[in-house]
């Protein structure tokens, strides 16, 4: 993929090619609006990690660019997807187990948006949390500390092996 900057300037257009780092870096300043929507689709498409993982902070994209992206096999890419709105209302339950099932920061991101997708109750996310069979004890410190989850989970969670997974279990059920 090439990208050229364009600069327009006494009616003439100057143009320069940028690597995937000075892309990288420009995309945080591209406007996150309804008209830049085509070009986040492209930029999607980079070979680069962290051109895409720019771009999956956007809110403005298109459903077929959020479901790619949240299909990324690079966690930092995927980790900010369960918080776009468009992902949120068209995630289904297979992509959620499929997401959860990567044991990566979108998991963390899933749990922390539980009880905000639209196609996909609180209850399948946390079914779905169980079947993944998630042994990173960071992912499962989160869902101690949900408060979207369900209180017989969070209970069940204070049985932990992992004393911080247990100790945070505990201190939500305290608070709630």
């Amino acid at each position: 993929m090439k990208t050229i900057l364009g600069l327009e300037f006494d009616g003439e257009t100057l143009g320069v090619e940028l690597g995937f780092d000075g892309l990288q870096n420009i995309i945080y300043y591209i406007p996150d609006t309804e008209e830049n929507t085509q070009i986040f689709s492209a930029l999607a498409k980079h070979p680069s990690a962290g051109v895409r993982a720019a771009v999956a902070d956007k809110q403005n994209l298109d459903d077929e660019t959020v479901m790619l992206l949240a299909d990324d096999n690079d966690p930092n890419v995927s980790r900010g997807i369960p918080y776009n709105e468009t992902f949120k209302n068209l995630v289904t339950l297979e992509q959620i187990k499929k997401m959860l099932e990567k044991e990566n920061d979108a998991s963390i991101s899933i749990i922390n948006y539980a009880g905000t997708f639209m196609k996909v109750s609180v209850e399948e996310v946390e079914q779905a949390i169980k079947d993944a069979d998630i042994k990173d004890p960071v992912i499962l410190m989160e869902a101690a500390r949900s408060y979207d989850l369900s209180s017989e989970y969070i209970e069940e969670l204070t049985q932990h092996p992992d004393v911080s997974v247990a100790n945070a279990a505990k201190e939500t059920l305290k608070n709630r």
